[in-house]
């Protein structure tokens, strides 16, 4: 049988929204990515391939932009009028899932890499050192990695590999801790006092790393649902 769709916006939304992959992307343009490896970096579980024919497909249906490179060097994705105009539904399903349905993260949920890569995302320029500083940053635990943040307004670059540049501060942290903050789940003078972060450098930088970031995002809905669990909790 031919199968038909339903003639609804919400089901002709879901055809463009549907699948796992699609919001992800869609999120990773919305925070700053434009070339191919930045926005797989910012989704590293999914496959090359399958990332080429997602973007492929938003690029058909208008929502994105592709624009060639030149020989030896990467093409760029920009969101359409249309795309940008999804941001909002793409921040409204994080906010719902941060109230309704979010939680600690496993040890499954635990990716290092991913973590320091999201931290030039959520960087506020305003608030980072005025001179160049390079972090260490060393996860460990569950999902456990290293990296290096190369900080220099108005941005962040973010290094797998030591670039072999002097180091001004050190972080090591535990990985499902380190989420919990950049989430929001947690200040960060939380994770120094119960010893899951601790800083080697000079003080002044690291008591100034956690105002570098912006964790506030889903921090409203975070609360809300940490409210209704203790009223829940409460003795009747």
């Amino acid at each position: 049988m031919l199968r038909r769709r339903e003639y609804c916006p919400i089901a002709c939304g879901v055809d463009v929204l549907g699948d796992r992959w699609t919001p992800l992307i869609i999120r990773e343009l919305m925070v700053g990515a434009h070339g191919f490896n930045e926005i797989h970096r910012g989704i590293p579980r999914v496959s090359r391939n399958l990332l080429a024919q997602r973007l492929r497909e938003l690029e058909r249906r208008g929502l994105i932009t592709h624009e060639a490179g030149k020989p030896g060097r990467c093409g760029t994705y920009e969101l359409t009028a249309a795309g940008h105009a999804l941001t909002p539904i793409v921040w409204a399903m994080g906010r719902w899932a941060a109230e309704w349905v979010f939680s600690d993260p496993r040890e499954e949920d635990c990716d290092g890499l991913s973590l320091i890569w999201r931290t030039h995302q959520l960087a506020i320029a305003t608030k980072l050192p005025e001179t160049r500083t390079v972090v260490h940053v060393v996860l460990t635990g569950a999902g456990g990695a290293q990296g290096w943040l190369d900080i220099e307004r108005p941005g962040i670059t973010v290094c797998k590999d030591d670039q072999g540049l002097p180091v001004d501060l050190a972080l090591q942290a535990d990985t499902a801790q380190m989420h919990r903050w950049l989430i929001g789940l947690v200040p960060f003078r939380d994770l120094v006092a119960s010893g899951h972060a601790r800083f080697l450098g000079p003080s002044r930088l690291a008591r100034a790393f956690p105002t570098w970031f912006d964790t506030a995002l889903y921090a409203q809905a975070l609360q809300r649902a940490d409210q209704r669990r203790q009223l829940d909790a409460a003795p009747v």
